[in-house]
């Protein structure tokens, strides 16, 4: 008998109750510790259950609503004090490790925020799947964005006359319902 309760206290208790009006259904309930930081107060609970009664609520769970920081925007971007007064274009090669792509941008007097990396990598998810694809050594899929030109200064300008021009209908508006022709 002596033994047989060493051998009980050795591995996590699960006990089964009888509950409702004997209608057949089980609950197993474990001795558990609480999840919460600096709480570790063993309980018992069903395997699920990860608090104790003290933290199961949420407003007793603070760590919820600590606000995230918002992410700085020189984290992904280059900051340059522009010390000309007149726009000058710059290229640079992007920031990805493994990338190696010249890209070109245009410094204006007032402004102090530059992308870092070219085109191709300018989204988080972008830079990470590049990332995953090279460390798998494959060459990710960028033919897409090599086959993609910026319009001409003509195609601007068209565009830019084309919005101008009025609107036209192709089909006069409808009449009424109720008049009579």
């Amino acid at each position: 008998m002596e033994k047989q309760a060493h051998v009980l206290e050795g591995r996590s208790e699960g006990r089964t109750f009888n509950q409702g009006m004997n209608n057949g259904s089980r609950v197993r309930k474990e001795i558990r510790s609480c999840k919460h930081p600096a709480c570790n107060k063993k309980f018992e609970g069903s395997p699920t259950s990860l608090y104790c009664i003290d933290h199961r609520t949420r407003k007793s769970r603070a760590e919820r609503f600590v606000p995230k920081e918002a992410p700085k925007p020189e984290d992904s971007n280059l900051v340059i004090e522009p010390d000309e007064i007149q726009p000058i274009q710059k290229t640079m090669c992007c920031s990805l490790p493994e990338c190696k792509r010249d890209y070109t941008f245009t410094i204006y007097p007032d402004h102090n925020i530059y992308p870092m990396y070219c085109e191709l990598h300018r989204t988080e998810y972008k830079r990470r799947h590049f990332q995953k694809m090279a460390a798998a050594g494959r060459k990710p899929a960028s033919g897409q964005a090599e086959s993609f030109e910026k319009w001409s200064d003509y195609e601007m300008q068209f565009e830019e006359y084309a919005l101008s021009q009025p609107h036209l209908v192709p089909f006069p508006a409808k009449k009424p319902r109720g008049s009579v022709h």
